[in-house]
């Protein structure tokens, strides 16, 4: 079991500064998290962590480096660190891009996204055992992010995917789904990917 008299320890590492980082930061305090948050893993993490969060800038292309490559790092060092299995394991949220599905517009994003995702699967299985769970969510750029609003890629017929929902995504949906998956009673969920896209990923690449 878990330390139930200090608050859950999260690490939420945020290279690029980004709106979605702080919205998740911030439900994660509200839930009595004790939050740190840094561009990269500290020399000396203070641990062990219960929340690791990796968001990379992917949703407001402002991504420094190979975001999958960082995350390997990351729990590479991490890994003395990370609430081992038996007081209740460590919770791992990578913050994707829909794009990985596809779009012409942001191949390069695609690319990226794409191997944040598989790479992020990877590290469930590999982590598994040792009671650490890794989980995504894929989410459209939200409202503020520079890539909204980005029009018709050129040379197609295609547009920005949109949410089938009423309202546009934002940065607190995303937080609201990160809340959801570090919670004690998401442990049994790892290696899934959770699109935060109002059911924009319901359509394909070439019919958006």
């Amino acid at each position: 079991m878990s330390d139930t008299t200090s608050p859950r320890r999260a690490l939420v590492l945020d290279p690029a500064g980004t709106a979605t980082a702080r919205a998740i930061a911030a439900r994660l305090r509200a839930a009595g998290h004790a939050v740190e948050t840094a561009a990269r893993v500290p020399a000396e993490p203070a641990g062990p962590y219960d929340v690791v969060v990796h968001e990379p800038g992917l949703l407001d292309d402002e991504v420094s480096g190979r975001p999958a490559e960082q995350l390997v790092t990351a729990l590479d060092l991490l890994g003395p660190r990370l609430r081992p299995r038996e007081h209740g394991g460590c919770r791992v949220v990578v913050v994707a891009s829909r794009d990985g599905l596809g779009w012409p517009s942001r191949p390069d994003l695609a690319a990226e996204s794409g191997a944040l995702i598989s790479t992020a699967r990877s590290l469930a299985l590999r982590l598994g055992r040792t009671g650490t769970t890794v989980n995504v969510i894929a989410a459209l750029p939200p409202e503020g992010s520079p890539l909204r609003d980005s029009g018709r890629p050129e040379n197609t017929h295609l547009y920005e995917p949109e949410a089938l929902t009423p309202h546009p995504v934002t940065a607190q949906d995303i937080a609201e789904t990160a809340a959801f998956l570090v919670d004690a009673r998401s442990g049994y969920v790892t290696g899934q990917v959770l699109y935060v896209c109002g059911g924009a990923s319901l359509l394909s690449s070439l019919s958006v």
